[in-house]
């Protein structure tokens, strides 16, 4: 199986996707607190904090693969 990474030099558009991500993360783990699922909010903390660092706060690098999806034959 192939697969393609490219490294691109981070855009507001990539830096906006990853705010947004982690912004609706944080918003369905409050979420899942108050709903009394804490094993919920504990699953969707550990998909964003990556061995105990959020990914924002270090020197993190998000990768990004082009979208196929917008390209026509």
């Amino acid at each position: 199986m192939n697969q393609m990474f490219i490294e691109i030099n981070e855009t507001p558009e990539m830096q906006h996707s990853i705010d947004n991500m982690s912004e609706t993360l944080l918003q369905a783990m409050h979420d899942c607190v108050d709903d009394k699922r804490e094993m919920d909010a504990v699953s969707i903390y550990e998909e964003w904090i990556v061995d105990g660092q959020d990914p924002e706060d270090g020197e993190y690098e998000f990768t990004f693969i082009p979208n196929f999806t917008l390209e026509s034959n």
